[in-house]
Formats: structure tokens, C-alpha cells, sequence
């Protein structure tokens, strides 16, 4: 069981245990790993706490109840199972809310760059995918 205590991790070993993980999850509770869903439930937790009319007259919000499941807890727990993690790890990690430091490319700071250039990206594949629908 040392493997498990590796400082890292190649890439390709953490998603093929990923894919067993999510594999074992669907064969067992009928269900994917899966995050996107508990975001819109945590929306519909907020909102419930100011317009509760609002949610309870929400189509999608009668179908997808605002309520914390296993999916929630998940969600939670990721967080906090990275942070064990990092922590019970061998290697030392120092913990930081600092941007990485990249070269510049012509005195500009590559994050300036890239942020924008993700974004426009993304917009366009919203666009075209408006287009065909």
C-alpha cells in the first residue's frame, strides 16, 4: 500500500484510478461521479432563503430539489480530501494565493493574455452552439 503515499502521482495513474472510482459508483448506486448539478442545487438554496415562491414555482427546481444529497457532500468533501491529501503527503506543500509567476511575452504578464483569450474561446463555442440549435 505505499503507492497510495506517493508524493505525486503521474497523471495518467490518477485518472485511470478516477475511472475505476466512477466506474465502481455507477455499478454499485446507479449513479456518476459527478458536481455540476450540486452548484444549481446551492443556487436554489440561496435563493430559497430569500424568494422561497420563486423556487418552489421553478420547473427545473421541481425536478432537481434544492436539497443536500451525497452528490453535495462530494462536492464538499473535495476540497477538504485535497487538503488532507497535500497535508498527510510526503513532500512539504506551502499553500498560496499568488498566480504562478510565467515569463512575459513582450513585457506583458502571459496571464493577461491567456485569461482573455479562454474566455473569447469559450463565448464562441456558446455562440456557434446557439447557432446550430
Amino acid at each position: 500500500m505505499s503507492w497510495l503515499r506517493k508524493a505525486e502521482w503521474p497523471w495518467w495513474q490518477a485518472g485511470l484510478m478516477l475511472g475505476l472510482l466512477n466506474a465502481f459508483a455507477f455499478y454499485t448506486a446507479n449513479y456518476y461521479l459527478s458536481t455540476s448539478t450540486t452548484f444549481s442545487r446551492a443556487a436554489g438554496m440561496i435563493v430559497g432563503l430569500v424568494v422561497p415562491a420563486h423556487v418552489a414555482a421553478n420547473a427545473y427546481y421541481r425536478m432537481v430539489k434544492p436539497v443536500v444529497d451525497w452528490q453535495f457532500m462530494l462536492v464538499l468533501g473535495i476540497p477538504l480530501g485535497a487538503y488532507l491529501a497535500a497535508r498527510l503527503g510526503r513532500g512539504s506543500i506551502s499553500f498560496t494565493t499568488e498566480m504562478p509567476a510565467l515569463p512575459g511575452l513582450l513585457g506583458v504578464n502571459h496571464w493577461v493574455v491567456i485569461v482573455p483569450l479562454v474566455a473569447v474561446f469559450g463565448a464562441a463555442l456558446v455562440w456557434l452552439d446557439r447557432r446550430g440549435s
